[in-house]
């Protein structure tokens, strides 16, 4: 037995042909193993076999499709496990993901890193986690395996990445991935020196600015033991706040373990959150407490919170209440905030999070007070930078419901409909309202009523559509009566609902709604399903039984949706088809759970009570509640193994054939898969399409024994991750860099070195014993689609995405090929908005192998979307591709488990993808004005990040349209408007200009002499503004008069220069693209001219200057011999006045005194005293 299940475990093709393997058929992997199915013993020479027989051998077929071995291999049972630690306490414990301050510590070891191409002289702090990584293994000796797997090179590698934030006014909308690598690190306190320790990696645990949900996937390096992947939910708690060294919850206070009568015949209940941007989660439904289940890591970890509010409230007439309870009903998590309903009582509470502006006040608000609500209704899908909730009123208020919008942290409730009640509308004041679904793209509403009009009861599909505030009556619209009683049930798993239809004596009621924005398929549900893509006509899903009643539903907006029972059922149906599938209670559920016991799992008991089902970014996740054998219990979470039960369910009701071939009678099993191979092929890389940026950067290397890192080593590699991202955050620069790359200017003056720090790692004279290789931080533009459609495609304006799809087929009888084709084999599209997306398949039969090629494509038609910023306001879509009949019934086995195949949604983002920007092309427009002007002068102080242009010249600006994504980087040939929205004589003077000074600087029609600029060729009219592209002719400047660089004073010798604010939209007037393009940036203009008034005036001065330099230099030319002589005598007489006077005074040293006065005076000064004296002598 052991041997045949290990024998399944290597077939990866479900459902081979018993009469192929047999053969030995080289499509089925395991032939040559069930080579001996030809003749079997205990099969009779003719006729049939006993039903003994057969039965006998339908067993040997499940286990020969047994799933793996009750004892798996060692590398199976082997999971990586994830933790955070802080620096500080590296390989201790665990951290909630609290803090978010960097950690300028790390930046004290860049300082002293000697020959390595990192500059000390910038900043390198650090992120204040790690992810510390463990590899678990159930088996006695564990360390020993993982530290064997060490040092057979296991490595694990980390892919972050980073879910993007609601609001994408205030955050640049982006999809980033960063890929790590694992550093093995040992942790010295848990055993001796002398020991090589159980090994955990360690990475740093990357933020970026706003972050609060990052999902980190865990995967092995190929090298040593295979372990299965790993993904974990590390989300940032903003309901946590610091007491004392210890993390306390704002919210409320854990005051008691959970116990039995928390869970234990309590019903389940949903789980409802913004879908991908709700960092943590809260559950409520605790019999008679107002206490919640909250957790920040999609419930792998939880808490037990007693919440903070006040519970007093009476029922009323104007109120009913069945009872008073203080259960917490309704929960909804949002990004930042969480809403809760006790009975009818709405509260919210805002989290403590950086990235709104309204800050947490620490308590729970209540809202809508004095109302009287009894349910509330998510909207798990935002929309137009918001999310959204939605509240039904009851009592006095029957009728009306509240739309709450939450925006960057701040909740607005507004009642609808405005002016009269929905029962008012109808004009059956005995109506209730049950459920309401929001459109937004519509901005419609769809509302489950139930009326009593003419004495019976009915339920009602009602629009009501937000109208302006001046129009006179709300817009309420009657668009679907649902059926009284239940459709009969035909051959078909489903029933048209025309009106012409049969239907039982069994009533259908409806509760509630469930509405999918992008495939746009509306379901009703109650005891019974209805859906509809349009909400006007409805089909009847028969399958699911008329006896049971939903009480919610749950979807993974991406085909699958889960219904819920009021026993506890669960079912499952895949949009886009008919059928409907029950996985609990279910043969197939009987065979998981068996295997789970016979593997002694921990995660399934015999005694066990469903809390709550949901999905999340994995699958679809089950919370329950255990209790074991010793009457203890814990509430954990486990996937629900979906493709695995209808595998089983569906070879507990395989049939088989018994075929006739001469004296042979051979047995052969029927499998309901229409096909035997499936494989997606040509596919283009999926980067362009799923606009996910990716970066990578592994751990410096070390020169360590045993390869161990060391905390040192390890701050460093926090240090260089920080400084990558934050590149990737700054690199939004209007001049468009030579190399289109965040990283280039990291290592642009460094890698001419490379050799030389390599040189010097080699032979151990690295600083910290650590080498910083280059190429280990960089961008990736080349990711591979490893034959697998995108989770999610964008669309940009006549975007076509292409693959092609190749089937082997299952049968070869010529029952079921046509001229070459195989007719069961057809492949479907189905596309929710065929008005905005066109498909197409292309088939080609290949006789030769028994197969078809269809050739895919999806095109956007140009004619759905406006345009917008990048990333924003994205219209919501899907297309469904399967092969009709394999709904259920397809699956490939893979290393971690069944996965269904032919049946796959694909959400399609029409509008302008995230991660295009417009960069102003410095090096095109220097050259492209070199080569018209014949000439170039730069500033006289030159700034190579902001090269000048001389006012003279004209200037041809060019553009660039960069993709952040896929790296390409290519001349925007589109139409653009120019505009000069601010300037100022410095960089630090610009000011920003009104509305109307822009059109007075800038429009052509302007009459008032205020024109900045001008085109004089090759120009359109746009409300008043000039429309450019590419081959428009050079702009000249004027500045006149009334312009701000209008006769602007030189603040030094040289001429005077401007710097203009520029702003280049392309909104409104280009065509080629969904994108709205806006770049700002500021422009560097030199040699301004001044204006006649102020040049004459420097002229005059200039020729008072000049003549009158030249005048005293003639008239010091002719006075200054004689001024000399003057001077001269002036001199001399001074000099002869001190000689008579010393000469009187002190006879007896008249001899010296004119020696010591002439030692004093110069030659030409004792010639002329001599002479005086000779004269008055004579």
């Amino acid at each position: 037995m052991v041997m045949k299940a290990s024998s399944f475990s290597e077939n990866r093709s479900f459902g081979c042909l018993e009469r192929e393997r047999a053969r030995g058929r080289s499509g089925c992997p395991s032939a040559s193993l069930d080579s001996s199915h030809d003749s079997l013993r205990g099969l009779p020479s003719s006729g049939h076999p006993t039903l003994m027989v057969a039965l006998l051998l339908l067993l040997l077929l499940l286990l020969l499709l047994l799933p793996p071995p009750v004892q798996p291999q060692l590398e199976d049972a082997c999971k990586w496990g994830v933790v955070l630690n802080k620096y500080s306490t590296l390989g201790e414990g665990r951290e909630k993901f609290f803090s978010k301050e960097p950690i300028y510590a790390v930046n004290e070891f860049f300082h002293k890193l000697e020959d390595s191409p990192v500059d000390p002289k910038e900043l390198y702090p650090g992120f204040p986690y790690f992810l510390k990584i463990n590899l678990t293994c159930p088996i006695p000796n564990s360390a020993a395996f993982v530290r064997s797997s060490h040092f057979k090179g296991l490595v694990p590698i980390v892919l972050v990445t980073f879910y993007s934030l609601v609001n994408f006014r205030n955050w640049r909308a982006e999809r980033l991935q960063i890929e790590l690598k694992g550093a093995p690190f040992q942790t010295r306190k848990i055993c001796r020196d002398e020991d090589v320790c159980i090994p955990s990696w360690y990475a740093p645990m990357p933020m970026k600015n706003g972050s609060i949900m990052m999902e980190v996937e865990i995967s092995s390096n190929n090298q040593g033991e295979i372990i299965r992947n790993s993904r974990y939910m590390i989300n940032m708690n903003g309901y946590l706040k610091e007491e004392k060294d210890t993390l306390i919850f704002t919210l409320g206070s854990v005051v008691r373990a959970m116990t039995h009568r928390d869970f234990i015949n309590a019903p389940s209940r949903p789980m409802w959150a913004t879908v991908n941007h709700a960092p943590v989660l809260i559950l409520g439904g605790i019999p008679e407490e107002k206490m919640i289940l909250i957790s920040d890591s999609s419930f792998i970890d939880f808490s037990l919170v007693e919440l903070n509010i006040d519970s007093c409230w009476l029922g009323s007439l104007q109120c009913p209440q069945d009872k008073f309870t203080a259960s917490i009903f309704d929960t909804i998590s949002t990004e930042s905030i969480l809403f809760i309903r006790q009975n009818q009582l709405v509260y919210y509470f805002t989290g403590n999070y950086s990235h709104v502006s309204q800050k947490a006040v620490g308590n729970w608000v209540q809202v809508l007070k004095k109302l009287c609500i009894k349910r509330l209704c998510p909207v798990e899908i935002p929309s137009n930078g918001s999310e959204y909730v939605l509240a039904v009123a009851g009592g006095k208020e029957e009728g009306f419901f509240h739309l709450g919008t939450i925006t960057d942290g701040t909740v607005i409730f507004r009642q609808l409909p405005v002016s009269s009640s929905i029962c008012e509308s109808l004009r059956d004041p005995k109506c209730r309202l049950h459920w309401v679904v929001y459109q937004i793209e519509k901005e419609n509403f769809l509302l489950l009523v139930e009326s009593y009009k003419d004495r019976q009861q009915t339920f009602n599909v009602v629009q009501y559509t937000l109208v302006p505030k001046d129009y006179p009556e709300d817009s309420v619209h009657l668009i679907y009566k649902i059926p009284r009683f239940i459709p009969k049930r035909v051959s078909a798993s489903f029933v048209m609902l025309l009106g012409m239809e049969e239907y039982t004596d069994y009533p259908l009621v409806p509760r509630g709604l469930f509405y999918n924005p992008f495939s746009h398929l509306l379901f009703i549900w109650g005891n019974a399903i209805l859906q509809s893509f349009d909400n006007k006509n409805y089909i009847y899903l028969s399958g699911f039984p008329k006896e049971s009643s939903i009480k919610y539903m749950a979807s993974s907006y991406k085909s699958q949706v889960v219904c819920v029972t009021e026993n506890e059922e669960i079912w499952i149906l895949f949009e886009g088809s008919f059928n409907v599938y029950r996985l609990y209670p279910s043969d197939g559920w009987n065979i998981v759970f068996s295997f789970a016991q016979m593997q002694s799992s921990n995660l399934f008991s015999t005694n066990e009570t469903s809390v709550s089902l949901f999905y999340d970014n994995i699958g679809l996740q089950q919370l329950i509640y255990l209790i074991n054998k010793k009457g203890k219990g814990r509430l954990v979470k486990r996937r629900v193994p979906v493709n695995k039960i209808l595998v089983y369910e569906m070879l507990t009701h395989t049939s088989y054939d018994i075929r006739k071939e001469g004296t042979v009678h051979t047995l052969s099993y029927n499998n309901l898969c229409p096909f035997e191979k499936l494989k997606m092929t040509q596919l283009p890389n999926p980067q362009k399409y799923t606009r996910v940026e990716r970066y990578r950067a592994m751990p410096p290397l070390v020169s360590s024994n045993f390869g161990f890192h060391s905390k040192i080593s390890l701050a460093i590699y926090q240090g260089l991750v920080y400084h990558l991202l934050w590149l990737h955050a700054k690199y939004d620069k209007p001049y468009a860099d030579p190399v289109h790359d965040p990283t280039w200017r990291w290592w642009k003056d460094k890698k001419h070195n490379k050799d030389f720090y390599f040189y010097k790692a080699s032979n151990f004279h690295t600083t910290y014993g650590v080498h910083i290789d280059m190429k280990d931080y960089e961008k990736l533009y080349d990711l591979k689609a490893n034959d697998r459609l995108p989770e999610v495609i964008y669309l940009d304006k006549g975007t076509i995405y292409t693959f092609s799809v190749y089937i082997v087929s299952r049968e070869t009888s010529s029952k079921y090929t046509f001229l070459s084709k195989n007719r069961h084999l057809r492949l479907s599209q189905i596309l929710a908005d065929p008005m905005c997306v066109s498909g197409r398949v292309k088939e080609h039969a290949l006789v030769s192998r028994n197969a078809m090629l269809f050739e895919v494509s999806i095109q956007d038609k140009r004619q759905c979307f406006n345009q917008s910023i990048s990333g924003h306001n994205l219209k919501k879509s899907a297309f469904t591709l399967k092969v009709i009949g394999s709904a259920g019934k397809c699956f490939i086995r893979t290393r971690y488990g069944f996965r269904m195949q032919a049946h796959t949604m694909i959400p399609l983002l029409i509008g302008c993808p995230p991660g295009k920007r417009l960069a102003f092309d410095i090096t095109l427009t220097l050259q492209h004005n070199k080569k018209i002007n014949k000439r170039y002068f730069d500033c006289v102080y030159p700034d190579p990040e902001m090269p000048c242009f001389l006012f003279s010249d004209p200037f041809s600006p060019f553009f660039l349209v960069q993709d952040m994504v896929t790296g390409e980087s290519g001349s925007f040939n589109g139409s653009y408007v120019l505009k000069v929205i601010g300037g100022g004589t410095s960089l630090e003077n610009i000011v920003d200009y009104s509305e109307a000074d822009i059109f007075r600087y800038n429009s052509p029609k302007d009459n008032t002499t205020s024109l900045i600029w001008i085109v004089r060729e090759n120009w359109t009219d746009s409300q008043s503004f000039s429309i450019l592209n590419r081959n428009s002719s050079a702009i000249e400047w004027l500045c006149l008069r009334n312009s701000p660089c209008y006769d602007i004073i030189p603040q030094s010798f040289f001429s005077p220069e401007f710097f203009f604010k520029i702003m280049v939209t392309n909104r409104g007037v280009d065509t080629s693209t969904y994108c709205d393009y806006q770049l700002i940036f500021i422009l560097h203009i030199h040699g301004l001219p001044l204006s006649n008034h102020r040049a004459r005036f420097f002229l005059r001065v200039t020729l008072y200057a000049c003549f009158g330099s030249v005048f005293l230099f003639l008239l010091s030319s002719f006075l200054w011999p004689h001024l000399k002589n003057c001077w001269m005598q002036i001199k001399m007489k001074f000099t002869d006045l001190i000689t008579t006077e010393s000469f009187y005074t002190y006879t007896t040293s008249a001899s010296s005194v004119p020696s010591m006065i002439s030692s004093r005076l110069s030659t030409a000064d004792r010639i002329s005293i001599q002479r005086t004296r000779t004269k008055k002598i004579t």
